[in-house]
C-alpha cells in the first residue's frame, strides 16, 4: 500500500474513525508502534481544531514518502490559536511529536522524522 485518503464531516463522532484510519494505514506502511500512536493523537488534534474552527469537513491523506510517510490535512481550522480549554496550542503539541510540520491557512503537512 502506498497510502490512503479519507474525508469526513468535522464532527466529534468521526474521531474513532479517523484514529482507526491512521492506525490501519500506518500499519500498512510499516510504521513503528510509537509513530502509530503519535499519528492517532495527531488526527484527533486535527479533528478538534477543525471542529473548533468551524470547518465543515476534514480531509486526511497519509502516504508513503522516502522511507517514511507524509500526512496532509485540509480543513483543520486555525490550529495555531490557543483554545480556551487547553494550556497549549495544538500546533505546538504536533510540533513536539513531529519535527517536520508545516501549517498554511487551514492546511497542514506532517512528515515522519525517521524511516518507518
Amino acid at each position: 500500500m502506498s497510502g490512503a485518503v479519507i474525508e469526513v464531516p468535522a464532527d466529534p463522532r468521526m474521531g474513532i474513525m479517523l484514529r482507526a484510519f491512521a492506525t490501519a494505514v500506518a500499519n500498512d506502511l510499516g510504521s513503528r508502534a510509537n509513530q502509530i500512536d503519535d499519528l492517532a493523537l495527531a488526527v484527533s488534534e486535527l479533528l478538534a481544531s477543525a471542529i473548533e474552527g468551524g470547518s465543515r469537513r476534514l480531509r486526511i491523506e497519509l502516504l508513503a514518502d522516502d522511507g517514511g510517510w507524509t500526512l496532509r490535512a485540509d480543513g483543520i481550522g486555525d490550529i495555531g490559536s490557543a483554545p480556551a480549554d487547553l494550556p497549549y496550542r495544538r500546533v505546538d503539541l504536533l510540533a513536539g511529536l513531529f519535527p517536520s510540520i508545516s501549517v498554511e491557512g487551514g492546511k497542514a503537512t506532517i512528515r515522519s522524522a525517521t524511516s518507518v
